[in-house]
């Protein structure tokens, strides 16, 4: 009996830990950030923006994808995608609806490169998109200059 206790002892050790809705969402958020370093920001915004999912930042925000696929095809678009210049964008927290269809991530920012240097911090609403989580809102704001 003291054997089969211990088998279940090291089986229980030994199971994987399922990531959680909240991990999951987190995820989600890193693999956005990584796939804007990598092959640049309007393009990871293409990929993770809900089809009626919006931002809140700079001169000419987004109303819904249709709109961001038409910004930032436009040669005049005033949007700069600093495809190089995300050094950081690490969320901190996270919070996922009881039923699991929406969510928030939060965190922190940070861009260096020729046009300038900024910190700051994010806060991102997610939705459930045909099973994907999809980017629904996305606002931000600048760290005060030292």
């Amino acid at each position: 009996m003291k054997a089969l206790a211990g088998v279940f002892i090291v089986l229980g050790l030994a199971a994987p830990v399922w990531a959680g809705p909240v991990e999951e969402l987190m995820a989600m958020d890193r693999a956005f950030a990584k796939m804007a370093r990598e092959t640049g920001y309007n393009e990871a915004y293409l990929a993770y923006l809900a089809a009626d999912g919006q931002t809140f930042t700079g001169a000419h925000p987004v109303k819904n994808k249709a709109d961001a696929i038409k910004q930032f095809a436009d040669p005049k678009n005033a949007r700069p995608d600093p495809k190089k210049n995300i050094r950081i964008w690490q969320p901190d927290l996270a919070g996922v609806s009881a039923d699991g269809t929406m969510g928030w991530t939060e965190g922190h920012w940070l861009h260096k490169g020729p046009a300038g240097n900024g910190t700051g911090h994010y806060m991102t609403v997610w939705v459930k998109e045909k099973g994907a989580w999809k980017v629904r809102a996305d606002l931000g704001s600048n760290d005060a200059t030292p």
